[in-house]
């Protein structure tokens, strides 16, 4: 607070009062100054620390925040690989469903097993070529052989029929495994990647209550750098007019003495005049004071 002063003034009393005000208030300046300069380095100092702490943070989220993102792309990979793996295994049975429901029409019609049919095909044959039969017979014999070799290629076809069926149901599982090993593959890379972006959402939390609280710190810094300097200011100010005051003082001062002495002499010429009149004897001081206006006269002319 600047002490309100009167910019000219010739009363001693009046002067030597703001005087004395303006010093008080300059002892109280002087402390609030000191004191806001102890508040602004401790506020720097928390400042920069928390900036400090900021900084180490956010070095800190950027590689948590590299490794979440490189775990989710693995969990992409892995659903599409999973994702391929149930596909192909989905079409695999329906092919497997259609053979396996064709296989049960088609083995009602084939009558026998191979290993009959085999069996009597071959002592047929042996008997054709170690008997001597008339042609009807041996027609009839080879139209039946005929009619056991179709029987035997169905069979061998049901056959094929049954070792794919048997290849599809292995390619199947084969698959249906894959599928839940990739997923268990990414089941455990999209639990790691929860578990990194848990721990990056916490610094990044507190990243943010770090960068809060460092900038109240330097927005209350500014605030008390303001004080400071509208105190160093006004202590300016006051010195300055103190100086002023000092000066009007020493005016006022040296007015005074030179009316004082200008009555003095007053005195001291009115004697003169009188001894002067009366015949009386003049003191130095009477003379020095007659003498003096009779200077300035000459001067004049």
């Amino acid at each position: 607070m600047t002490v309100d002063t009167v910019e000219v003034s010739s009363s001693p009393d009046l002067l030597y009062s703001e005087l004395e005000k303006l010093k008080n208030n300059n002892i109280g300046k002087k402390r609030e100054i000191s004191s806001l300069r102890n508040e602004i380095e401790t506020l720097l100092k928390e400042r920069d620390s928390l900036n400090a702490e900021v900084k180490k943070i956010a070095d800190d989220v950027k590689p948590l925040r590299n490794k979440r993102d490189s775990l989710n792309s693995r969990v992409k990979e892995f659903k599409i690989k999973r994702d391929e793996l149930r596909v192909a295994a989905t079409k695999k049975r329906q092919a497997l469903s259609q053979l396996l429901e064709q296989a049960q029409k088609s083995s009602g019609k084939v009558p026998g097993n191979m290993s009959d049919l085999t069996k009597q095909i071959t002592r047929l044959e042996w008997e054709i070529q170690t008997n001597p039969l008339d042609p009807k017979t041996e027609r009839n014999i080879i139209t039946k052989i005929a009619e056991l070799e179709k029987h035997l290629a169905k069979h061998k076809v049901m056959k094929g029929v049954r070792d794919r069926l048997l290849r599809l149901r292995m390619e199947v599982g084969t698959l249906r495994i894959q599928a839940q090993s990739t997923h268990q593959e990414l089941t455990k890379y999209a639990e790691e990647s929860e578990k990194v972006h848990k721990e990056m959402v916490e610094k990044v939390r507190i990243l943010s209550e770090k960068r809060k609280e460092a900038d109240g710190k330097h927005g209350a810094f500014l605030e008390k750098n303001k004080q400071r300097n509208e105190a160093i200011t006004t202590l300016r100010n006051n010195i300055s007019r103190i100086e002023k005051v000092r000066n009007q003082i020493g005016d006022v001062k040296t007015s005074g003495k030179m009316e004082k002495a200008e009555k003095v002499k007053s005195q001291y010429k009115e004697a003169a005049e009188e001894k002067m009149r009366t015949g009386g004897k003049l003191s130095f001081e009477e003379f020095q004071a007659l003498m003096s206006d009779t200077v300035t006269e000459g001067e004049e002319d």
